[in-house]
């Protein structure tokens, strides 16, 4: 069974102990960018070691990750592809297959590697930076507003 008060306790925990703006606004920027990336199961992963290691704020860096969630991430994909290609000058035909093996559709689906993980890349750091900038100010003022008494 769930435990929600445990679980409520050390999310308070984590949010305490790492409180500094810094590494507020850093964990949420990592988490970002891991969202951006094709690696789409090493999301969480990926960016929970980077926070580890860094010691940026684990809760952020989760909150992160699911900037680019499921439901979006066809778009966003589709259009990193496309931008990735536009910077390589570049411009790939549709795939097409004789039959469905493992082997022809990843065969296919190598030229398509380098323009995704550009355009995923440029655009997640974009998208890290801004996110970056609106979690710093919010916790700033959050921080400030907490000093007043106001909250």
């Amino acid at each position: 069974m769930i435990r929600w008060g445990k679980i409520r306790e050390k999310l308070r925990e984590a949010i305490a102990a790492e409180s500094d703006e810094k590494s507020l606004a850093a964990g949420f920027a990592v988490g970002v960018f891991f969202s951006f990336t094709p690696l789409v199961t090493l999301h969480m992963v990926l960016a929970l070691i980077v926070a580890v290691v860094l010691r940026l704020n684990k809760v952020t860096t989760m909150a992160g990750v699911w900037v680019n969630n499921p439901y979006t991430m066809p778009f966003v994909f589709y259009g990193c592809f496309r931008l990735g290609e536009w910077v390589l000058g570049i411009r790939i035909a549709p795939p097409s297959f004789e039959n469905y093996t493992l082997q022809t559709v990843l065969k296919a689906a190598v030229p398509y590697a380098a323009p995704l993980f550009l355009g995923t890349t440029i655009v997640g750091i974009a998208a890290a930076g801004l996110g970056y900038m609106v979690v710093y100010r919010i916790a700033v003022k959050v921080k400030s507003a907490r000093r007043k008494g106001m909250i």
